[in-house]
Formats: C-alpha cells, sequence, structure tokens
C-alpha cells in the first residue's frame, strides 16, 4: 500500500511539540503514512528542510487578511466568547479591561452590552463560523494540495481562539474535498479557548470528560469524535535514560538533598516573591537545605521584560538551576528554543527528568499542574499574590483560581492550593516528607483528564484516521 500523504499545519508551541516529536513523527512512518509539515515562518526560516516534506504556513496571508477585514476580527472576537464557561466570562472582563484606556465610555459600555447578549443566543457560535466560512475564505494553500495530491490534513485544535491559521488551511482542504482531522493539544482548549471554525471529520479527544465538555459546549456531534488520549504526553510512560543521581550532577545540583521544582506563569512579580522565600529565606523552607530549580513559562510577555533578566541573574548568582526552554542568547538568537518546539535534538528530555526526579512542583495553575500528576509528582498551587499594585487582573492568582479548569473538584483534590505564605511553607513540609502523600488523588486526576496513559495515544490517532478516510 502506498504511503497516506497527510498536511500537518504548525503554528505555535505546543502544536509542534506534540506533532513534530522524533517518537510522533515515527508513529506517523509506522502507521503508513508521509507527513508534509506547513511551519509558521518562525519555525521554517530558522533552518534548512528537506523542500519536499516541508513547506511555510502563509500566516501572512492570513494576518493581511485580517487586518483588512474589521467585520472578520468582530466575529472571530464573539466565536471566542460564545462559549459560555466561567474561563471565557474572565477573558472577556480582560479584554474589557485592556481597552479601558483607549476607547469611550459610550464605546466600551456598547461593546460589552453587545457581546454580553450576543454570546448567549442558542445556534450563534455555528452560525458566526458559517458566516466567517463562506465571506472570508482563503486559497493559500490550494496549490500545494492539487501539486503534492494530499489526501488528509491534520489539525491541533479546531480553528478556535490561537488556531486561527491552522483552522484556515483546515477549511481550505475541506472545500478541495480533503478530509480534515483534529487531535486537541491542551485540557483547557474546550473551555477556553472559544467556539471552533470548522467540523473535523473527526476530532481526537483525551477523555470522556473532555468528549462530554465538546458535545455540549461546542454542539459537535458525537459521532464524529474518538477519545484518543493526549498525544504530546505519550513520552511521560517512556523510561528514562539517565538516573536521578547522574541527572541533578548533570545540572550542578546535590543528589543528596531533597529538590524544590517550581514552575512559574508570565507573572513577573511571583519570580521575585519566589525569590525573596526560596533563596533569601530559604532556611525557612527546610532545615536540611534543599535543591532549588526555576522554569519560566516560554512566552514573550515574561522572558522579554527587563524584570525577567534582572531575576533570572540573581537567581543563577544564588546557584538556582534556571530550565529555561524559551532562552534567547545574548545576541538575540532563538535557534534553541526553535529546535526544543520541534524536537530536533536528540539526548536527555530535562522537563520529564524534572517531574520525575524533583519531590514537589510549586505552579500558578497552569499545565505543568497535570504533567506533574501524570509523573506522581506532588503539586502546591500559590493562590495568593503577594504583590497586586500595577498587576492586570488577568495575570492574578485570583484569575487563575477562577477559571473553569481550575476549579475541577479532582484537581483541587489531586494538589494543595497555598492561600497564604504560611500554608505554602506547611505544605511543602508535608510533601518533602512524604512524597506519595497523596498520589491516589493525582492518579485519578490524570486519568480524569488524559484518559488512558499508555503511551499509545499517538498510534490510536492514525488508526482514527486512517478508518475514516
Amino acid at each position: 500500500m502506498s504511503e497516506i500523504k497527510i498536511g500537518i499545519p504548525l503554528h505555535g508551541k505546543m502544536a509542534a511539540r506534540a506533532f513534530h516529536q522524533p517518537s510522533f513523527r515515527q508513529r506517523l512512518t509506522e502507521g503508513g503514512f508521509k507527513p508534509l509539515y506547513f511551519l509558521s515562518p518562525t519555525y521554517f526560516r530558522a533552518f534548512d528542510f528537506d523542500p519536499k516534506q516541508y513547506f511555510e504556513l502563509q500566516v501572512e496571508q492570513y494576518d493581511a487578511q485580517y487586518q483588512k477585514h474589521f467585520l472578520l476580527q468582530q466575529l472571530r472576537t464573539l466565536r471566542r466568547f460564545v462559549v459560555v464557561t466561567e474561563t471565557t466570562d474572565l477573558r472577556f472582563r480582560e479584554l474589557i479591561e485592556g481597552k479601558l484606556f483607549d476607547a469611550t465610555l459610550l464605546g466600551m459600555a456598547a461593546q460589552m452590552t453587545y457581546v454580553s447578549l450576543v454570546r448567549h443566543i442558542p445556534g450563534m457560535g455555528n452560525l458566526l463560523a458559517w458566516f466567517e466560512s463562506q465571506f472570508y475564505a482563503t486559497h493559500a494553500h490550494d496549490r500545494f494540495f492539487k501539486e503534492y495530491e494530499m489526501q488528509c490534513v491534520l489539525t491541533p485544535g479546531m480553528g478556535n481562539y490561537n488556531f486561527w491559521n491552522e483552522g484556515n488551511f483546515a477549511l481550505e482542504a475541506q472545500r478541495m474535498r480533503i478530509p480534515a482531522f483534529a487531535a486537541i493539544t491542551n485540557y483547557d482548549n474546550i473551555v477556553n479557548m472559544g467556539y471552533r471554525a470548522f467540523e473535523p471529520t473527526c476530532l481526537g479527544v483525551w477523555s470522556e470528560h473532555m468528549a462530554d465538555e465538546v458535545i455540549k459546549l461546542h454542539r459537535y456531534p458525537a459521532k464524529r469524535l474518538e477519545v484518543i488520549g493526549p498525544v504530546q504526553y505519550d513520552r511521560y510512560t517512556q523510561p528514562l535514560q539517565i538516573s536521578r543521581e547522574e541527572f541533578l550532577r548533570s545540572i550542578h545540583l546535590d543528589p543528596s538533598q531533597k529538590t524544590i521544582f517550581f514552575a512559574g506563569g508570565v507573572n513577573i512579580n511571583h519570580y521575585f516573591e519566589i525569590y525573596r522565600l526560596f533563596v533569601e529565606g530559604k532556611e525557612r523552607i527546610w532545615k536540611d537545605g534543599f535543591n532549588f530549580i526555576v522554569r519560566p513559562q516560554p512566552h514573550a510577555k515574561l522572558l522579554d521584560s527587563p524584570g525577567w533578566r534582572i531575576i533570572e541573574k540573581l537567581f543563577t548568582q544564588s546557584g538556582v538551576y534556571v530550565s529555561n526552554p524559551g532562552s534567547i542568547d545574548a545576541i538575540g538568537d532563538r535557534t534553541q528554543e526553535l529546535r526544543l518546539d520541534l524536537g530536533l535534538d536528540d539526548g536527555v528530555d530535562e522537563l520529564h527528568c524534572l517531574l520525575r526526579y524533583s519531590d514537589v512542583l510549586i505552579n500558578n495553575f497552569s499545565t505543568m499542574g497535570l504533567e506533574a500528576a501524570i509523573c506522581d509528582l506532588p503539586t502546591i498551587h500559590i493562590g495568593y499574590d503577594a504583590y497586586t499594585f500595577g498587576v492586570r487582573f488577568g495575570v492574578t492568582t485570583g484569575f487563575q483560581r477562577r477559571m473553569t479548569h481550575n476549579r475541577k473538584p479532582m484537581r483541587l483534590k489531586a494538589s494543595k492550593v497555598a492561600k497564604s505564605e504560611k500554608d505554602l511553607l506547611e505544605y511543602i513540609g508535608q510533601y518533602l516528607s512524604d512524597r506519595n502523600l497523596d498520589s491516589e488523588a493525582r492518579y485519578e486526576y490524570a486519568v480524569s483528564e488524559c484518559g488512558e496513559l499508555d503511551g499509545h495515544a499517538a498510534s490510536r490517532l492514525m488508526t482514527m484516521i486512517k478508518s475514516h478516510l
């Protein structure tokens, strides 16, 4: 049987780290597929790829169309909010906050009233998606579909918020009668990223719980979805190639000590508070001393800020290991970050090692909390803000705590939420004394979000696609 040519558009980090990892590419080959990757300009122009297998995703054409049409901008804004959850309510308020100083009072009141009314009308999501696809059709990749005789397409997401480029790509394929499949790449996509732009031939979701969410919130037909698991987390079922002692020594830490791992968000204030507590006041944390690891969120809001450069230097000078997946060198070169996103280098999976070999994770309600549960790492979420002056609502702990996916009982049961510095110190002591505390709850939470954690999600995705061709 000849290879099945499958087009895969990759624009963001999450998609790249799911669909371009070596293990996923291997599963594609084993499943009889020949992937044709369409990479965003940032990735495509950074390296020399095989011109027969890699192409540039025409993001600039899509952006130009978006900037040209005011109505298209409004349609996409509305699509983000017609999925009515606590999270999208918060995101709507964040949008209003961001425009307060640029719009008139009357204009803001009109927009708030209009969006609030429209987002609650039944069937509005379908109408908006149909209107956008009919009146703002694109044809940026038609030539590639024909020339390379593409037989199907696989996209992350369904053209919802932050997946617009992939959504346009899928719609172009569907107009040429090419089946377009989709797989969800993050646990909050259904409740947080707005209404879909297209209906895939079949949608791969993580779990029964996620299937229920997409049917309810997106009016998605049950016959067009399958539970496959999270593709990007297959790696966490693989054995590590390096021992705990070897790994910690390789990053100049002491294997005889407990290891505390902090994975932060985009709020720079949290990093200064963590420095004050875990470096300047470290004798209060654990009397026998400890290794401390900081991993910043690889987002421009954080890494491009002057404050990050200062705090990163303070951490490293104090002997803290900074595991920076978004590192940029002195001349602004992002090559290493992009290589990591695309899985171009062999070697130690540092994040997997950190999740397996640390003793406790300090987090701010990010996806890392789920990854920690998969790896059975105790997690404490910081549920308070030490500094709030001048901080926008969207980066506060209060905002994070109120989001739909962060209020799930299983998630809260699987971790601890420190509502004060006293709580944080107490919970750290509990977990460092007994790493197995809450282990069963972590497992139940991981399974509830991810379904089967057997390392075969990618294989199930391949089977799903072939069964519908």
